[in-house]
């Protein structure tokens, strides 16, 4: 009996010990491949496929590992999406600025040439004047841009008449329009009520009325309504200018975009994009329809219950 005992004990002795080598052998191999496929992850490679049962501990570890290197490369391509976002925003931003400085500049040089008539002098003035305007209301249009982006303004929609916003935004846009002998039409309930930030929301319908005129010709006019759908309250400003190629409707609302044969017009390709953040914040959206030739269809759905 003693005999079988001992038997028994040495067996169970071995057996332990290797086990303990079959699990320190496991575990550096583990340890290993976790190690490499660190390695890999950290190098930009694919984390090392242990090809090892993932209902195991380290099979679920290395199925982490296969996470967080998909995170680690969404964060990656994130940044650099920032980073080619940015360096565009600041090659737009440059590009912006540097024809009013420069008309500023040119503009700076004549006014100091000796014996220059009086007519000139001042015509030249108010050209710098124009240039100044023209750079001042960039950089406020930025400003108004990044508070939007940031969060550091919010929009906080009200119950507010329809009829008075669009009073506000067709009265700043009315000595342009009268420059360019354009007519405004606005048929637009009295009572009609929605809900939405009064201030921001001015700046957007402006933008729009501000745009229609600005690509219409002389003698031309805008038409804008306003009517109650199922669930939003619809301002449509029309006008009968230039119109839009349909392949480029969605570019419109890009930051900076401008038409290629646009290029001298002025304007700084912002006021659309303005236009449809702050509708956009508000639960709203905008929608468009043009033609080559047959005039431009804007449309501001405000929303007509608060959420």
């Amino acid at each position: 009996m003693e005999k079988i005992l001992a038997a028994a004990s040495l067996l169970l002795f071995m057996m332990s010990i290797g086990a303990a080598v079959y699990v320190r052998k496991n575990l550096v191999l583990y340890t290993d491949l976790i190690m490499a496929s660190l390695d890999a992850i950290l190098a930009g490679k694919k984390a090392v496929d242990s090809a090892i049962c993932k209902d195991t501990l380290i099979g679920k570890i290395q199925m982490k590992l296969y996470q967080l290197q998909e995170v680690m490369e969404q964060k990656s391509l994130e940044g650099l999406r920032q980073k080619q976002m940015l360096e565009s925003v600041i090659s737009d931003i440059s590009h912006q600025v540097k024809t009013p400085v420069a008309s500023l500049r040119m503009y700076h040089s004549l006014l100091e040439r000796k014996g220059l008539e009086e007519e000139k002098r001042a015509e030249f003035l108010q050209a710098a004047v124009r240039q100044a305007d023209k750079l001042e209301f960039f950089m406020d249009s930025l400003i108004r841009m990044s508070r939007l982006e940031t969060g550091i303004v919010k929009v906080q929609p009200q119950k507010n008449s329809v009829y008075g916003l669009l009073a506000q935004a067709v009265c700043d846009a009315a000595l342009k329009a009268e420059e360019k002998n354009i007519g405004i039409h606005v048929d637009c309930p009295e009572g009609l009520e929605a809900y939405f930030d009064r201030k921001w929301t001015v700046e957007a319908v402006f933008n729009i009325v501000d745009n229609g005129i600005k690509y219409t010709k002389a003698g031309g006019h805008l038409e804008i309504t306003a009517r109650k759908t199922d669930f939003f309250v619809r301002l449509c400003i029309k006008d009968n200018g230039r119109g839009i190629e349909e392949g480029r409707i969605p570019q419109i609302f890009q930051r900076f975009y401008r038409e290629p044969e646009l290029a001298d017009t002025e304007g700084m390709g912002l006021g659309l994009y303005l236009a449809r953040e702050i509708v956009m914040k508000q639960g709203g959206f905008l929608e468009v329809q043009s033609k080559p030739g047959a005039g431009t269809q804007v449309c501001v759905n405000l929303r007509m219950e608060n959420v």
